[in-house]
């Protein structure tokens, strides 16, 4: 399979300042986007007759809603610089703006819905996913506040889609975590669950009647809407964030591509050694839960050497593979990262046992991985780094666990 190009970079110093400035115009012109167009659907809906405000109510719901958006803008801006979003996001603001004026549309349809029947919860886990914790956060009080003071609702629905939806956006954090980087079964269930003791509290309790079919129906039906939009929402945010690199890494690991291909032609013991280093980074990704694609990507391509950074220019490389093969080929700073860490230890042993294979006579697994380990602590090879010393040893054992597959590598 031929990997796709990757457009290369100019490298000019004013065309990077020229395209920043682009991008903080194009923030700017979003957010001042949605302060009029949350403005003029205030507007629009007083003027249609479909609520019925007061003048200086009015202009107070369009002043709150401009000055609420300046205020999730502000702490959107000052989160990506201080590097504090989440995922890819603070190189990709519009979407967050995008969804934003979703849920604007959202909260205009909510305040022509019963109060039973809001779906905040997949508004705030959906700003949630796209920013941050607190600016999900904040940003969907602040698109909440406007149902509520537009229809009128007590201050029990505010604290109700309030818990809910904060509980909701915590619940789905950081999903890339897993073993394999997307897990929403527990944080859906639960958020769900959340949903329905709050639904169940705002809704029902507060009514002081006695529980029946009738009183459930619309909490029933917000369940199922918001469970539905959340489905959607992961579907979506999968595509765009968790697995935006598939296609690359497919292409990466593809031992027919035109990059192994070379390699294995023209040094095949390095070829080799790479596919070893492979199974063994797999292997401990998965255990320790790591990042398994990014550290098979660096596995396979760490023996290229000064290559790299040409084929950095030429290639999709995705930045986290980029990343751990930076930091592997700068032996003049400390490992910092988990998985640059494991493809450290896992080239050193396979060298090793390569290496004293070669020389021939009977090899003691145990005591060369034991040596090993040794002179990395006694180095302070990671004495920076963010692997824990319990983490070290299930590395250390899952190598220990290996034997049969050393005698493969003669």
């Amino acid at each position: 399979m031929r990997l796709m190009n990757q457009e290369k970079s100019s490298g000019d110093g004013k065309e990077t300042v020229k395209s920043e400035n682009s991008m903080t115009i194009r923030m700017f012109l979003l957010e001042i986007g949605c302060m009029l167009f949350a403005s003029l659907g205030i507007y629009l809906l007083e003027f249609t007759g479909l609520i019925e405000q007061e003048k200086d109510y009015l202009l107070m719901y369009i002043v709150f809603s401009v000055l609420g958006i300046a205020v999730t803008g502000f702490n959107l801006r000052y989160a990506a610089i201080r590097g504090e979003l989440d995922y890819d996001n603070g190189e990709h603001l519009d979407r967050f703006w995008l969804c934003y004026m979703v849920g604007v549309v959202v909260a205009f349809v909510c305040t022509f819905l019963p109060v039973a029947a809001w779906p905040f919860l997949p508004i705030y886990v959906l700003l949630g996913l796209f920013g941050s914790l607190d600016t999900g956060i904040l940003g969907a009080t602040l698109l909440l506040s406007i149902p509520v003071c537009m229809a009128g609702a007590g201050a029990e629905v505010f604290v109700m889609y309030l818990i809910s939806g904060v509980f909701g956006v915590t619940m789905f954090k950081r999903l890339q975590e897993g073993v394999d980087g997307f897990r929403t079964g527990i944080p859906f269930f639960v958020s769900m669950g959340g949903l329905l003791v709050c639904e169940t509290a705002g809704t029902v309790l507060v009514r002081n009647a006695k529980p029946s079919f009738e009183l459930f129906v619309l909490p029933a039906a917000n369940l199922l809407v918001s469970g539905v939009l959340l489905v959607g929402i992961m579907k979506f945010f999968s595509e765009k964030v968790i697995y935006r690199y598939r296609v690359n890494y497919l292409d990466l690991y593809d031992t027919e591509n035109e990059i192994l291909t070379a390699l294995k032609q023209e040094d095949k013991g390095t070829y080799m050694k790479s596919v070893h280093t492979v199974h063994f980074a797999e292997r401990i990704a998965r255990k320790l839960e790591m990042n398994v694609e990014s550290l098979k990507c660096a596995g396979y391509y760490y023996g290229m050497g000064e290559k790299l950074a040409e084929l950095f220019a030429a290639y999709p490389f995705p930045p986290d593979a980029v990343m751990i093969l930076e930091e592997y080929q700068d032996k003049d700073k400390s490992v910092r990262h988990r998985e640059t860490a494991v493809l450290v230890i896992t080239e050193k042993v396979i060298s090793t046992i390569l290496q004293l294979q070669g020389e021939g006579g009977d090899v003691n697994y145990d005591e060369v991985i034991d040596g090993i380990f040794e002179q990395f602590r006694e180095e302070g090879t990671f004495i920076q780094c963010d692997i824990s010393m319990r983490e070290m040893e299930t590395i250390r054992k899952i190598f220990k666990e290996e034997k049969l597959y050393y005698d493969f590598l003669r």
